[in-house]
């Protein structure tokens, strides 16, 4: 990370309470929560039981390998569901009305295996103030497997990236 601090031009007009207004409206001229619906919840509700399933499955039961192959690729794809679609939108608020349910939604990260509080610091304060800034926004420094901006080296490979991310991903 860079050591000076980047600098953002302000003409008396602020984007993100230009860019909230704009949202907020969008939301109430198509009549739309801008909160977790109960089709979310189901969903929640679905992937956590797959994750407690297979795991007791994998732990418990220890299928041949090549069931096993194909069982911690659906955990990790399910941990992965569970990340951008609980604990994101409950780490944002936006899990549900009430606070106490975004918080829980939110603690769904201790028990993938994550600490709450440095996702907090390195997503909501650093991500969502320098996003996509090089540098700064450590989301998008991939090392040399993908190039995420246009200041970051350019490599004969990444004209592949388009193909090859998915598997990385």
């Amino acid at each position: 990370m860079s050591s000076k601090i980047p600098k953002f031009p302000h003409n008396g007009v602020s984007l993100h309470l230009e860019l909230k207004n704009k949202i907020n409206s969008y939301f109430k001229e198509n009549q739309i929560s801008p909160n977790g619906n109960l089709l979310l919840y189901f969903k929640s509700f679905l992937f956590i039981s797959l994750l407690i399933c297979l795991y007791i499955h994998l732990v418990f039961y220890t299928p041949v390998w090549y069931w096993a192959i194909l069982e911690v690729i659906a955990f990790g794809l399910t941990i992965a569901f569970i990340g951008f679609n609980v604990m994101h939108d409950g780490s944002h608020g936006s899990y549900s009305k009430y606070k106490i349910v975004n918080s829980l939604a939110a603690c769904s990260m201790s028990i993938l295996g994550a600490d709450r509080f440095i996702w907090n610091v390195k997503h909501n304060m650093i991500h969502h103030t320098y996003t996509n800034i090089n540098g700064y926004d450590d989301d998008i420094d991939l090392g040399n497997l993908l190039r995420m901006s246009p200041e970051q080296k350019k490599l004969k490979f990444h004209k592949y990236q388009h193909i090859y991310f998915w598997f990385l991903y």
